[in-house]
């Protein structure tokens, strides 16, 4: 497993509900289970962010979370390599 360096990393709180918590989890556990290592939530959210820069997701005039990951979803489907 790489170790990323943390050196210029910056602590960000972020609030979601219970059941995202709770598949985060069970994400990061599915690779333990699997033979892998645990993966930890910071890093599925940093590779979730990551992914969501190279989808470049048209966000003008967003008004809600429903809205924006309708975006995202366009985006996805829009994506080319």
């Amino acid at each position: 497993m790489v170790t990323e360096s943390k050196e210029n990393y910056f602590r960000v709180p972020i609030t979601m509900p219970a059941e995202m918590v709770e598949y985060l989890d069970g994400l990061g556990m599915e690779s333990k289970k699997t033979g892998g290592h645990k993966i930890p939530n910071t890093m599925i959210v940093r590779c979730a962010i990551r992914l969501v820069e190279k989808l470049k997701p048209d966000v003008r005039n967003v008004r809600s979370e429903e809205e924006l990951q309708e975006r995202l979803l366009d985006a996805c489907r829009n994506f080319k390599k």
